[in-house]
């Protein structure tokens, strides 16, 4: 009896002290975070989802990314753990993430992240105005969390050049080549999202003129000249009664720097601005108006 108690006491110490690694490995619970920097974007804006802080589980994974759109699944990527996403549509969008533990048998962990609303994009170049012979001032959309944002500038719309970053929302070029067409885009940073470019638009710098004579030389008539811009296609006239009234185009002049009206109602007060134009292909381009000038009719 005491040979068959030794014996077992002997087993039972050589089963409590072998060696941790000889037990059967079983994972653990997988979790993670699906990482997301904002939550609402722009069309045409790309932003990064990824998987991470990964813990427990044999640590053997393989990954899947789902793209929802509205509630309905859009794309599925696999063996991926990051996602760089461009939105092309308006929605609501948020990402489920897959984790299967190839150590655990294929046991599979999913987890959606949160979901981003993406609204049709509001950003674009909104004017592009001659200031001079020289220089255009260019302005944009503010886009809210932009950090800066890049110009750019082409004369082809093949060839795009750098030419300021700002923190504001419009710039003055200067140093430019008077009656050239100059074309241009902007680029917006923010935290997590890569901007795009936006609209792209023009403008040509042109002097501004000056009316140098305004007279009724006899009745019912008026004579007018101003001064010539350089590159000018042509002028622009317009007339109201009151200085600061509503002024309507009374006259385009191509050939010169002179208006004569006839047939104008005797004793009244008229007021004239004069803006050049400059006509590219099918594209006319038009200059700043002139200060007003006055005249009585006789």
């Amino acid at each position: 009896m005491k040979k068959i108690l030794a014996a077992m006491l002997a087993a039972l110490m050589l089963v409590t002290f072998l060696p941790l690694t000889s037990q059967p490995a079983r994972a653990a619970g997988v979790t993670f975070d699906v990482l997301c920097p904002v939550d609402h974007a722009y069309v045409g804006e790309t932003i990064a989802w990824r998987i991470d802080n990964i813990s427990g589980g044999s640590g053997f994974f393989e990954y899947s990314l789902e793209v929802w759109k509205d509630g309905q699944l859009f794309i599925e990527l696999k063996n991926i753990d990051k996602l760089r996403y461009q939105f092309l549509s308006p929605g609501k969008y948020k990402v489920l993430a897959r984790v299967k533990d190839l150590g655990d048998g294929g046991k599979e962990y999913s987890q959606f992240s949160d979901e981003i609303t993406v609204k049709a994009n509001p950003y674009r170049i909104t004017k592009v105005e001659p200031l001079g012979p020289t220089s255009l001032r260019i302005s944009w959309n503010a886009v809210p969390g932009a950090i800066e944002y890049h110009l750019l500038r082409s004369t082809d719309m093949k060839n795009w050049e750098w030419i300021k970053s700002t923190t504001g929302t419009s710039f003055t070029n200067t140093y430019l080549k008077a009656g050239t067409r100059y074309y241009y885009s902007v680029e917006y940073y923010t935290l997590g999202v890569w901007g795009i470019l936006s609209n792209t638009a023009s403008g040509v710098p042109m002097a501004k003129t000056r009316i140098t004579s305004i007279t009724s030389p006899s009745a019912r008539r008026i004579r007018m000249t101003w001064a010539k811009a350089a590159e000018a296609s042509g002028y622009q006239v317009a007339m109201a009664s009151r200085a600061n009234g509503n002024y309507k185009t009374v006259r385009i002049v191509t050939g010169g720097t002179t208006a004569i009206f006839s047939g104008v109602r005797s004793g009244s007060a008229l007021f004239f601005k004069v803006r050049p134009y400059r006509r590219i292909y099918t594209t006319t381009y038009w200059g700043q108006y002139s200060a007003y000038r006055s005249v009585r009719v006789k």
